[in-house]
């Protein structure tokens, strides 16, 4: 079924999307287009330099948009589908682009913009909590999305604040496991793996958790505060320092926490034989992160350990997010989707 490989093609692109992003970050591209969402107020700007890069995040997460846009249109009742994509959307990017080009050249945002803004993700909310299973993954998507993009667009506007930068690397993991998660639901579910699903969602919250201390630990200049390994300014953890160092340690420290809750998975599904592939693939996937952790600091953040850094943690992310849906019972058949879809065809 399309609707199946559509899904499973969207969050590989979000993969590569996280990476593009990441190296708009660590190539300080991230002013390259001193506008949103055109670029020096074209649609194809000449692509040179930090707007290569720059631009072509903006193409690759408008790519990942319009799957996400057909992901829609392919599982929700035809008139709800319309609704949503054909009104609610285009009412909140009309309002978005309009605040954007109103703040660009007068400084504020027009409160008729912010109101379709508005309107649009309650329009987004309404259609989440009356849809169910794959339906109800696919709107919640959509949102996350757009909210991706306007957290883009805000970055440029605003010229990069710390906050929204986190908030952005948040939005787009939480926008990547909703993708997971709904390539594994239409897929059809393997034997699921025979561990303590309420250690997997521990599990996957800690490595959200840990993501969210990375993007603060980058974003904050906080990256290179401690240079030396495996001590900090010659303790294990310095007191008295500035609170970006304590940031640094922190994130240093719950990598461990991560790597145990990892381990501790693995220990356990080892002694049921299920699911072995994504079950072991966590702790490498841990391990790895660490390291290049390690080189992101030894090689003073060079581009390749940095960004690999970002897409080996997303890869983890996917991974703990496969097991729990896989080890989540299902409440009804997958089949149980196909009236859904028939109405969408």
């Amino acid at each position: 079924m399309w609707v199946r490989r559509l899904a499973a093609f969207a969050a590989l692109l979000t993969l590569v999307l996280i990476v593009a992003g990441g190296l708009v970050t660590n190539t300080d591209s991230g002013l390259a287009c001193p506008d949103w969402p055109l670029c020096f107020g074209s649609a194809v700007p000449r692509m040179v330099g930090g707007v290569a890069v720059e631009h072509t995040h903006r193409l690759i997460a408008t790519a990942v948009g319009l799957c996400t846009v057909g992901l829609v249109a392919g599982l929700l009742p035809r008139r709800r589908s319309i609704l949503l994509c054909g009104v609610m959307l285009p009412a909140l990017l009309s309002g978005a682009f309009a605040g954007a080009w109103f703040q660009q050249h007068t400084g504020e945002f027009p409160p008729w913009a912010i109101f379709l803004v508005v309107i649009g993700f309650g329009g987004f909310i309404a259609v989440v909590a009356q849809e169910r299973g794959p339906a109800r993954l696919a709107s919640a998507a959509l949102a996350l999305v757009v909210a991706q993009g306007l957290l883009g667009g805000l970055t440029v506007i605003y010229r990069l604040p710390p906050l929204v930068l986190v908030l952005h690397t948040a939005t787009s993991m939480l926008f990547l496991a909703s993708l997971v998660a709904l390539a594994w639901r239409l897929a059809g579910k393997p034997a699921a793996p025979a561990a303590s699903t309420s250690l997997l969602w521990i599990t996957a919250v800690a490595v959200y958790l840990q993501i969210l201390l990375g993007a603060a630990v980058r974003h904050t200049g906080a990256g290179l505060v401690c240079v030396d390994l495996p001590y900090c300014r010659g303790a294990i953890w310095p007191s008295g320092v500035h609170p970006a160092v304590h940031l640094h340690m922190a994130h240093r420290a719950f990598a461990f926490v991560v790597l145990g809750l990892v381990g501790w998975n693995a220990a356990k599904a080892f002694r049921t034989g299920t699911a072995r592939a994504l079950v072991f693939a966590g702790p490498a996937l841990a391990v790895v992160q660490i390291v290049l952790g390690v080189l992101t600091i030894s090689t003073f953040k060079d581009l390749v350990p940095v960004t690999a850094h970002l897409l080996v943690a997303a890869l983890l992310l996917a991974d703990l997010v496969s097991l729990v849906v896989l080890a989540r019972p299902s409440r009804a058949p997958v089949p149980a989707e196909a009236p859904a879809l028939g109405a969408a065809t």
